[in-house]
């Protein structure tokens, strides 16, 4: 069944998000590795429709939540996917390879490279 979420109210947005936890946490109860996966990211899909892509701008820089060692910088922002590169925190070092980050895998830095 496809969804569009870019249609769904915040409300059937969160209504979403907390089935798929229910979902999660059944799969690990019962550890099914990859229904784990698929429903994390499931979630961080449905968490991104819930953010307002406006505050997210080219030349932004954001941590990234499931990698710590690393800032993202924003290039471009397309739909709920942020467009850009990862930078490490300790050597400052910029990846040559541009790649895309749900928005809600972003969490707001005041960290500069």
């Amino acid at each position: 069944m496809a969804h569009r979420y870019k249609t769904y109210s915040l409300d059937q947005l969160q209504e979403e998000v907390d089935m798929l936890k229910g979902k999660l946490e059944q799969a690990q109860l019962e550890d099914r590795t990859n229904h784990i996966l698929v429903y994390t990211r499931k979630i961080e899909v449905v968490r991104s429709f819930m953010l307002d892509p406006n505050h997210f701008q080219v030349g932004d820089i954001f941590e990234i939540i499931d990698e710590p060692g690393y800032l993202f910088e924003i290039t471009e922002v397309s739909g709920v996917t942020a467009w850009g590169y990862k930078i490490d925190k300790e050597t400052k070092k910029k990846d040559v390879e541009q790649r895309g980050k749900l928005l809600a895998q972003l969490g707001k830095t005041s960290e500069c490279p």
